[in-house]
């Protein structure tokens, strides 16, 4: 079984943990990184299902011109400065 300190990890991701919680975490992580461990040695290729998608994006067939939108979009902005767009400041510290 692998050792993990769950206190330890925890602290690192500054997440509040309840005592009863720690129980169950001590109990769980182990089983889950040994779970990932044994995919891991299984190894193999990742299979692609038939019909999945992973890129659906459009080819672009009618390209504007760079720039062609600014003048508009800057009007419809209540604040711009210098032809950049000014947003409220919503950086905090916490």
């Amino acid at each position: 079984m692998i050792d993990v300190d769950v206190a330890k990890l925890a602290n690192l991701t500054r997440m509040a943990v309840s005592d009863e919680e720690m129980k169950d975490l001590e109990r769980e992580i182990p089983e889950i990184l040994a779970f990932i461990d044994q995919i891991t040695q299984a190894g193999g290729e990742v299979i692609k299902e038939p019909g999945e998608h992973y890129n659906i994006m459009r080819k672009d067939e009618n390209p504007h011109e760079s720039g062609e939108h600014t003048d508009e979009l800057l009007a419809a902005m209540p604040d711009t400065k210098n032809g950049y767009l000014r947003v409220r400041k919503i950086i905090t510290q916490d």
